[in-house]
């Protein structure tokens, strides 16, 4: 395993990032941005900062009922300043030591249990990632036109798969005998390809792959756990799921509200419909980690490309991609100040890790 340097890695997140600005300013024509942003309507402006921060409130809202299953004794707002700090991770220090990360650790060194401090936090996001593979797989029925671009269509398949292995994973008695044994020969098969004198070169791509293989089968496995104890949490509180899906649907309400808002700031009319179709689809590309400080630049790039399918022209979509990057930036300066301000007993030490790759 090749150790990459932590600078390194930062160095070439940085530059993607440089990249995927560069590429969206050639989708914007002249001075368009510039009267865009001349064009706010301060109302939907003040509205849109407020819905974000609405859904900040529900996520964490939906992380204190899985916290209450075990015990009651972080109140809500406490944890809301434990969000904060989490945002700020997440957002905008370009660091290895990611929100979650943090959240799970000031939940465990409060409630003096990390174990199911991580717990919460992974069904608090887990059970947000399963919702938003179904969602991105049936929005397009709004504008059902959509499935027949690739860029729509390849998600939604992604999304039912995605789903699909889940349910495999948390259902099968043993889910990973199956593509193990199919994975056991077609490795064979390479490695037997790769003793051949004129295919030596396949030696290391096929010890790549098996070792990826591997490596990602240990994580299914570690999910596979989390899962059945997340499970067996949710069965100690009958009406816990039913808060938990609430909740869940709330949150990605107000995701197509938050678009429609930040739009309206700028004066930009879309189509409602046309945003719940946009924006799952968004937001599962967008999970790709590509660059630094929340995907800065991918992000704004993947809203640009998907609003143009849709008739929006690049400067409006770049302009509300950056109000909601600013939004984002606000409230990860909310967390620094939490950060600053919170009992010293609790910091998050020090952590020194490096970037490694196969």
């Amino acid at each position: 395993m090749k150790k990459v340097p932590k600078a390194l890695q930062l160095f070439l997140k940085l530059a993607i990032s440089c990249a995927f600005f560069s590429m969206l300013l050639s989708f914007v024509r002249g001075n368009e941005l510039v009267t865009v942003f001349s064009n706010i309507s301060w109302p939907f402006f003040g509205i849109s900062f407020a819905v974000t921060l609405i859904m900040l409130m529900v996520s964490c809202a939906k992380w204190k009922i899985i916290l209450d299953l075990k015990t009651k004794q972080l109140g809500y707002w406490e944890l809301f300043k434990i969000y904060l700090i989490g945002s700020f991770f997440s957002n905008i220090l370009p660091s290895t030591v990611g929100g979650d990360v943090v959240r799970s650790y000031y939940a465990g060194k409060t409630i003096e249990n990390q174990s199911y401090a991580a717990v919460s936090v992974f069904v608090e996001r887990f059970s947000g990632i399963v919702f938003l593979f179904i969602l991105v797989a049936i929005a397009p029925l709004f504008r059902i036109e959509l499935y027949a671009n690739p860029y729509f269509l390849v998600p939604a398949c992604a999304g039912l798969a995605g789903a699909a292995c889940i349910l495999w994973i948390w259902k099968a008695r043993s889910p990973f005998n199956i593509p193990n044994k199919l994975a056991e020969g077609f490795f064979a098969i390479l490695r037997k390809i790769s003793e051949k004198r004129w295919c030596k070169g396949l030696a290391r791509p096929t010890t790549f792959v098996e070792n990826l293989y591997r490596k990602s089968i240990e994580r299914l496995k570690k999910l596979r756990i989390e899962m059945q104890i997340a499970v067996d949490a949710i069965k100690q509180d009958a009406r816990f799921l039913s808060r938990l899906t609430l909740l869940t649907v709330l949150f990605y309400l107000l995701t197509w509200v938050n678009v429609y808002t930040a739009f309206s700031a700028f004066h930009v009319k879309v189509d409602f419909l046309a945003i719940c179709a946009v924006v799952p689809a968004i937001m599962l590309v967008a999970h790709v980690p590509v660059t630094l400080l929340g995907n800065l630049g991918y992000v704004e790039s993947v809203f640009v490309f998907y609003f143009l399918i849709v008739g929006v022209g690049g400067a409006e979509s770049l302009a509300m991609g950056l109000l909601l990057r600013l939004k984002m930036l606000s409230l990860g300066g909310l967390g620094f100040i939490s950060y600053l301000v919170y009992r010293q007993k609790h910091r998050l030490p020090p952590v020194k890790e490096e970037f490694t790759t196969l």
